[in-house]
């Protein structure tokens, strides 16, 4: 699967608040439906979708997802990336 550059990363509120989230909790791994109830509770969901977001991310290197055919898909940080990160939502307006 091909990176995405950062300027094709959309800056949309439930991104940064995933990669917010996962920076002060960088051994944290959730499915879709967790990170929605734990990660992101009391979000506003309006824009990206929290599944078309964790998909971005994944494409775009920051996340990692493990699939498992007896469970969902878990989604955490992909360390090797924290620098570019931190510098993308250093980056925010």
């Amino acid at each position: 699967m091909e990176r995405l550059n950062s300027d094709e990363l959309p800056r949309d509120d439930l991104i940064v608040r995933i990669l917010r989230y996962l920076v002060s909790h960088p051994t944290a791994k959730d499915t879709t439906k967790g990170i929605e109830k734990w990660w992101l509770s009391g979000a506003s969901r309006g824009g990206t979708s929290t599944e078309d977001a964790l998909k971005l991310l994944v494409t775009k290197g920051w996340l990692t997802a493990r699939y498992s055919p007896q469970s969902e898909t878990f989604y955490s940080l992909n360390e090797n990336y924290l620098t570019e990160i931190m510098a993308f939502l250093d980056a925010e307006p």
